[in-house]
């Protein structure tokens, strides 16, 4: 059987394994035996009785105000600024997507799918280009410090200690933005080690966003003056700007771990090629192929071993 078509079916039957067994943990841990649908619905009808005791409200007046009451405190479609763009277009090309900035326009949607397939592969090339030069930093570092300061003649399995370098690089990375993040964000250090780890990844399931979408109104005027409804919109769109700003500085401290994820990847792979983890040639029947195989480049041995499959 083909060499390819082997590893397809064995990497085909882990994913659906571990696929599965995954669902099956996930629901050890997140199963409740409470009916979250019967919850909210005795939630609402126990609000329209005591609305109904109250104000003598009929069914539709109250599904009116509920409706309006629901639509005014969900989260707004944000205006398309430049910033609101420009952390649009991050969340694209590095595929992430938070999900609480999207187009709601024909041509819009468009654009996006464009924007995607141009700006993912450049996003992707930086990031793989990034890698390779940091890996190639951290194996000079390592070069000296062993020749230099421990004196060695020779480094050995310089990869594998890349790659262990730049792991605790990134387990630092993330400590250190959970920490300073959980004091902004009001978050538990796991909530954000949780967020980072999700934004590196590039899942970004948007359940936790540095943008504070706001939800409720915190003050009301007595009187509902003009003057008091302009500057409570003027404090809104500062602290809007401020919320922008924040998102696209994470935006930004998020490239880099995803560049740090890169040359982990690279240094890993690098680090196999150096264990020599090819599969070896297949012995020749004969002294003089035997001799041939051994003198033999990795790609020979690989193509070798295909043909004999």
């Amino acid at each position: 059987m083909n060499l390819l078509v082997v590893n397809a079916l064995i990497r085909t039957i882990a994913f659906i394994t571990w696929t599965c067994f995954s669902a099956w943990l996930f629901v050890q841990m997140e199963h409740t035996e409470n009916d979250f649908v019967d919850q909210k619905y005795q939630l609402l009808r126990s609000l329209y009785i005591s609305m109904v005791s109250k104000y003598n409200m009929t069914i539709d007046d109250f599904n009116n105000f509920s409706n309006i009451a629901h639509e005014a405190l969900s989260a707004p479609d944000l205006q398309w600024t430049y910033l609101h763009s420009f952390d649009f277009v991050l969340q694209t090309v590095t595929t992430i997507g938070y999900g609480y900035i999207t187009p709601k326009t024909e041509g819009g949607k468009i654009l996006s799918i464009f924007v995607a397939l141009v700006g993912i592969p450049i996003t992707m090339l930086a990031l793989k280009t990034v890698g390779e030069l940091i890996v190639y930093g951290v194996n000079e570092v390592v070069k000296k410090f062993e020749t230099k300061v421990l004196k060695k003649s020779e480094v050995r399995q310089l990869q594998t200690k890349t790659a262990v370098i730049l792991f605790l690089l990134l387990v630092m990375l993330i400590m250190t933005a959970s920490i300073l993040l959980a004091r902004r964000a009001g978050w538990t250090v796991t909530e954000s080690v949780y967020f980072w780890f999700i934004t590196y990844t590039t899942i970004g399931f948007g359940d936790y966003v540095t943008k504070d979408l706001p939800q409720s109104i915190q003050m009301l005027s007595s009187n509902g003056s003009r003057s008091y409804q302009g500057q409570e919109k003027r404090v809104f769109e500062v602290e809007e700007t401020a919320q922008i700003f924040v998102s696209i500085l994470t935006l930004v401290y998020s490239i880099q771990g995803l560049c740090l994820v890169s040359s982990i990847l690279n240094s890993i792979m690098a680090a196999i090629e150096e264990l020599n983890l090819r599969p070896r040639c297949l012995r020749r029947k004969t002294e003089d192929r035997a001799s041939d195989n051994k003198n033999s480049s990795p790609e020979q041995c690989d193509r070798e071993v295909i043909q004999a499959l």
